[in-house]
């Protein structure tokens, strides 16, 4: 059950919104075996004076060229393997370039792992450990 937060500029219509989403979900379920009701996102449209990503200075020798168009999406998420986050960088800008245009530069990923007793989902309990038993 992984939470994602998405931060982009504000401006975009809401159905360049709800294809990132979707595109993102499906990232998730591809390759990491997320099911379709597990969704839990929540967008973050900044004002440029409070969206500060470099251009072109951090990894411009890595091919790395960014545009106002840069999202920066961070994944907090149970334990996950390194197979697992290669596919999902590897997949999401390549359902992105198709659904929204948007370049591969422009995708920034944070994936940020908890242990399972990290998580309630709600009525008090440590819901992917009880879950489990």
């Amino acid at each position: 059950m992984p939470i994602v937060h998405i931060y982009l500029l504000e401006g975009k219509p809401q159905t360049y919104l709800q294809a990132l989403g979707d595109s993102i979900h499906q990232a998730l379920m591809e390759t990491w075996g997320l099911p379709e009701k597990d969704r839990f996102q929540i967008f973050h449209e900044e004002k440029a004076e409070h969206f500060k990503i470099d251009h072109f200075a951090y990894l411009e020798g890595e091919g790395v060229q960014r545009s106002d168009d840069v999202i920066m999406i961070q994944i907090t998420t149970s334990p996950r393997t390194i197979q697992m986050k290669r596919a999902f960088y590897k997949r999401l800008p390549d359902l992105l370039k198709d659904s929204i245009g948007l370049s591969p530069a422009n995708v920034f990923i944070n994936v940020m792992m908890t242990d399972e007793e990290d998580w309630s989902l709600g009525i008090g309990k440590t819901t992917l450990i009880e879950k489990l038993e």
